[in-house]
Order: structure tokens, then C-alpha cells, then sequence
């Protein structure tokens, strides 16, 4: 990790993406002190409030807005009613990480006069920041729970089809095959259909998550039976055979962690994917629905006409949480490949500076007095 760190010191996008990602993370396991309200708190005479926090002579404010315009929701900002915005500000009690009892939010108006909207208000008055901070929770952590189960699957079924070989590969590749075939949209499309369209969110969290690894284990699959198909053969695998070790153990103690790179790597750039696929499936309808918040269900219910986007362009931000969330872990992922790359160990990545500092200290003839 140290020699990682070092690494991704010389790659400003990979590091750049690691503390956004870090910030994200946390922000999502403490998202009860982080968002100012709950995600289904409401306040029906601000529909469609634009954002309101403003930096001013004296400081960061909350300025009010009137409705000039309650049919198409537009504001005019009162230009002398600003509220100062305070740190730790008592508001909705709440259970921090399931069992601390406490009121204070990282932010807010202190006298809660007017109602803080950092990223503006949807349809119904919810601030919008406070429901993509609670959203967060089911889109990030169904893309890791998927990319876990999948992960498993493919490191078990490729792991017996490349060990044991024979009539037990042809079974298991024929399997994966199976579900290769069809485009992968299409079949979480079919199986999510075939299922009740009347589960709660927690039932609906639950079938999501298996049917994305159900989709994505083959194609990782393949790719860890041939790595243990070329690496069975290695002498320290053979010893192990010869002195009765189980196949189970030596499959998952001594094959497993040679491909330990390759595996980090492929949850660095799975797990983007399944949060694609979840949103895909909210935005579709048949994903997290209504109490539940997700970036989908955010992006479908506020996201519906043109309309929406040009009078309220702050509606797009949940577009933008997932689009920086989906690079990083790319920009990420890609730092992870280079730096496991058999070549990176030979030939170290220099800066352009040094590689001229080099060729001219090489080439340019030394005169006296030391100038060159």
C-alpha cells in the first residue's frame, strides 16, 4: 500500500478520484449528521427552490427567495434577508450509525427561519442535497454487495473449471456461456420483469443486488479459469497435490492469491458498473422505489421533461454525483492496472522533466568550471 501510495502520487487523476471517493464514502455512512434534513422532509410552499447558500461580506448565508410565478415556480432572491449559516446546528433528532441519539447537523440556519437548500428543491420542496446524500447509501453500497457475489461466483466456478479441467470446465463454460449470450441490459430487463412490481424497498434491494451478480459473474469467470488453468502447473501447486492437500484449499490458498492484482483491479472497474445498472433499472421503474431515495429514483422523479432541465438545471445534480463516482473509479482502476503491470517493475515512470535532465547531462560535453 505504501509502494501504491507512492504511485499514485505521480497520477493526479487517480489521486484526485481516490478523495473524492473517500469523501463520498464517508459522507454516505454518516449521512444522518451530513445532510441538514431527512430525505422525505418537505416544504411544500418552495417547490422547485434554486440553490440558496450564498458567500458574502457577511459570510456564507442562506438568502430567501419569493414565488414570483407559482405555476412555473419561479423566484426573484429578496436582496436584505440573509440567514448566516452555522456549523452543528440542532435540527431533526436522529440515531447516528444506528445507536447514537443525538440532533446536531454538520450545517444549517440556526434559527431555521428559512430552510437551507444547497443544491436547490425538487417537485415537492425536498432539499435536494440532503436526498442525493441519503441516495448515496443504496447506490454505492449495492455496487459493492454485487461486485462481492459476483466476484465470489466467478473465483468459485472458474476456479473448479480451470483446476479440475476435463468434462467439469466443459459444464461450467458452457453454463457461463449460457448468460454471455444475451446482452446484459436485456437480461436484468427480463428477469426484474418477471418478478412482482409490488416489493417494498428492502425487497426490491435485495433482488436487484442478486440479479446483478447473477449477470456478472461469467464473463470474470472465464478470465479466472484461464489464470488457474496456466498457474495449476506451477511447481509449488504440484507439491502441494503430491502431499494430499484438499483441491478446495489449494484452489483458495495457494491459486487464489496469485491473482490477487487482477482481482483488485477487477473490483475497481465492476463496481461502477453495477451502479450504472441499478440506476438504469430505478430510472426504468423497476428498481428502489418511493420512501426509498437512490440516484435513480432521483434522476426518474425529478428528470421527467426537457423543461424540467432548462427551468431547473440544479435537478441534474444527481447526474453529476454518478458521472465524478463512475470516473473515479475508472481513473482509479486504471492507476491499479498500471501499477500491477509485469512492465511497471522494469521500467519506472519518469516525468518529463527528468527524461531532458537525463538525455542533456548525458549528451551535452562538460567544459571547465564545471558549466556544461
Amino acid at each position: 500500500m505504501k509502494g501504491f501510495y507512492v504511485f499514485l502520487r505521480t497520477r493526479p487523476l487517480a489521486m484526485i478520484s481516490a478523495v473524492f471517493l473517500l469523501t463520498v464514502y464517508l459522507a454516505m455512512a454518516f449521512a444522518e449528521f451530513i445532510a441538514p434534513y431527512s430525505p422525505g422532509t418537505s416544504f411544500p410552499q418552495m417547490t422547485y427552490h434554486p440553490p440558496n447558500v450564498r458567500v458574502s461580506s457577511r459570510g456564507i448565508t442562506a438568502q430567501e427567495a419569493r414565488t414570483i410565478n407559482p405555476v412555473s415556480w419561479n423566484y426573484a432572491r429578496v436582496k436584505e434577508l440573509h440567514h448566516p449559516l452555522s456549523l452543528f446546528v440542532k435540527g431533526e433528532p436522529y440515531r447516528l450509525l444506528g445507536f447514537i441519539e443525538t440532533d446536531r447537523h454538520l450545517f444549517g440556519v440556526a434559527d431555521s427561519s428559512y430552510p437551507v437548500f444547497l443544491l436547490g428543491a425538487d417537485n415537492l420542496g425536498r432539499d435536494l442535497f440532503s436526498r442525493i446524500v441519503y441516495g448515496s447509501r443504496i447506490s454505492l453500497t449495492i455496487g459493492f454487495i454485487a461486485t462481492a457475489i459476483s466476484l465470489f461466483l466467478a473465483i468459485l466456478f472458474g476456479g473448479l473449471s480451470g483446476f479440475f479441467g476435463g468434462m467439469t470446465d466443459w459444464s461450467i463454460m458452457r453454463f457461463s456461456e449460457f448468460f454471455m449470450l444475451i446482452p446484459g441490459l436485456y437480461l436484468i430487463l427480463f428477469l426484474r420483469s418477471l418478478l412482482s412490481s409490488t416489493m417494498d424497498s428492502g425487497q426490491s434491494y435485495m433482488v436487484i443486488t442478486i440479479i446483478l451478480s447473477l449477470v456478472g459473474w461469467p464473463g470474470s469467470a472465464r478470465t479466472v479459469r484461464g489464470l488457474v488453468h496456466s498457474i495449476k502447473r506451477e511447481e509449488f501447486v504440484l507439491n502441494a497435490q503430491l502431499e494430499g492437500i484438499p483441491s478446495v484449499v489449494i484452489i483458495f490458498r495457494h491459486i487464489i492469491p496469485q491473482m490477487a492484482s487482477l482481482l483488485i483491479v477487477s473490483i475497481a472497474l465492476s463496481v461502477p458498473g453495477f451502479i450504472m445498472s441499478e440506476t438504469t433499472l430505478s430510472y426504468l421503474g423497476l428498481g428502489i422505489v418511493d420512501p426509498a431515495v437512490s440516484w435513480g429514483s432521483l434522476i426518474r422523479r425529478d428528470i421527467s421533461t426537457l423543461s424540467n432541465l432548462s427551468n431547473f438545471p440544479w435537478l441534474l445534480s444527481p447526474v453529476w454525483m454518478l458521472l465524478g463516482v463512475t470516473l473515479s473509479f475508472n481513473f482509479i482502476g486504471d492507476a491499479l492496472r498500471d501499477f500491477y503491470d509485469p512492465y511497471h517493475a522494469v521500467f519506472k515512470r519518469f516525468s518529463l522533466r527528468t527524461m531532458l535532465s537525463r538525455i542533456t547531462g548525458r549528451f551535452m560535453p562538460k567544459v571547465e568550471g564545471g558549466a556544461q
